[in-house]
Formats: C-alpha cells, sequence, structure tokens
C-alpha cells in the first residue's frame, strides 16, 4: 500500500510538515511526502483537450512527477496552515491541478483522505477544516474522508517580522488580549516557537489517525489479490 502526503506550508520542516511526515512514518506503509511551496508549478490552465484522454495534466512542470503518484496512490494525506481564513495558495493550486483525475470517470471516488489543518489560534479550527473540507470536496466529493487533525501553533508571524511587540493589527497583538503593555514587554524566544510534539492532545490525535491509516485494506495490491482469489 502507498500513501502519498502533500503539504501546502511555505514553511519547509514546520509543525505542518511533521505531522504530515509523522503519520505517514507511523503508518507502516510505503509513503512520498512532498511540500508544494519547494515544487516550480502553476495552477490549472483549464486546457481539457490535453488531459481529458489521458486523465493526467500535460504540463511537465514541478508538480507533474507527482500526479501518477496521487493518481494510484491508496490513500492520501493533504495538510494546510490557514492563511487569511482558509488555505494557502499552494493547496489551492495543487486542488486545481488535479481536475485532471475527472474525466469520463472520477479516479479519485472511494480514495482514503485524511486532511491537516494549523493555525495561529485555536479558535480557528472549525473554519479552517470545514473550508479545506469544502476545497476538496469540489474536486473529491466521492473521496473516503477518514476525518481531519487540527494544530492550533500559536506561532504568529511576528515574531520573526521585527516589529512584533509594536504591531497593533498582527496576531501577537491578540495573542496578548490586545494589552499594550504586554505587547511591548513581550520577548521573542526560543520556547515560543512551540511544536506538535509537545501538545498531547495532537500527539493523541497524529497517533490515532496514524492507526486509521495502518489499518487500511492493501489497497491496488489487496485489490488484485482479491480478484485472484475470485477468478
Amino acid at each position: 500500500m502507498a500513501i502519498v502526503g502533500v503539504s501546502g506550508s511555505p514553511i519547509q520542516g514546520g509543525n505542518t510538515d511533521r505531522i504530515v511526515q509523522s503519520l505517514l512514518e507511523q503508518s507502516g506503509h510505503e509513503y512520498t511526502f512532498v511540500n508544494l511551496s519547494t515544487l516550480d508549478f502553476a495552477p490549472c490552465r483549464g486546457c481539457a483537450h490535453l488531459c481529458a484522454k489521458s486523465n493526467i495534466c500535460a504540463h511537465k512542470d514541478g508538480l507533474w512527477p507527482y500526479l501518477e503518484p496521487i493518481r494510484e496512490a491508496d490513500a492520501l494525506v493533504l495538510a494546510s496552515p490557514v492563511h487569511a481564513g482558509t488555505i494557502t495558495a499552494w493547496m489551492f493550486s495543487f486542488l486545481s491541478r488535479i481536475w485532471c483525475f475527472h474525466h469520463r470517470r472520477n479516479l479519485l471516488e472511494g480514495k482514503p483522505l485524511l486532511l491537516v489543518v494549523t493555525a495561529l489560534f485555536e479558535k480557528s479550527g472549525p473554519n479552517g477544516v470545514r473550508r479545506f473540507g469544502e476545497a476538496v470536496r469540489r474536486w473529491g466529493d466521492n473521496m473516503q474522508h477518514l476525518g481531519a487533525i487540527f494544530h492550533a501553533t500559536e506561532i504568529p508571524p511576528c515574531y520573526k517580522c521585527g516589529v512584533g511587540t509594536q504591531c497593533k493589527v498582527g496576531g501577537l497583538w491578540g495573542m496578548v488580549g490586545h494589552d499594550e503593555e504586554k505587547l511591548h514587554n513581550f520577548k521573542v524566544t526560543p520556547d515560543k516557537f512551540k511544536r506538535w510534539e509537545d501538545c498531547p492532545r495532537t500527539v493523541a490525535e497524529v497517533e490515532r489517525y496514524a492507526k486509521v491509516l495502518a489499518e487500511l485494506p492493501g489497497g491496488s495490491t489487496q485489490a488484485a489479490a482479491d480478484k485472484g482469489e475470485t477468478e
């Protein structure tokens, strides 16, 4: 069985990437992982005449080598941070490109799918998960949705921007409760960059869904074996 994990995070090796990688590693299955921000690729160009017959996009850019493994995968794990209330531009572009799997028949039908969502605030979880699910269902409404993992990072971009302790617009301003004194006295130290591995709830969710992935049937390999037994 093969699982493909796709991260739409612009932070390579960040919490989003590491959650996906841990899920894949704990599943015990063969897997492929890709961070979309490392690829040079474009969104769908709407040229259906180039992909309708083959069900694969004809544009051989950075995403192209991953399309067939995604199409043939026995399960998918898709992950994105919440940017401006929804998934990242990389994930939107990726979802548009897998439209090539929907000519004449839906090649994603029945494929198990797990979503991973990260965001700055806990309160962003419900909407973040819902909007990711809605975006995916436009292309994969007949997929087998296994569920979603949400992790609140509590790491605002303000930690790196250089003016976070003076800005009254960014996430840090909200984290200190719009308290000007707390904002000015806030110190950005290494311990502020929290890791999902130190959050018991997220660790438990990752372990739970890794077991779900591990217990999935053998996908195309199992299907071939079952077919052989009935012939």
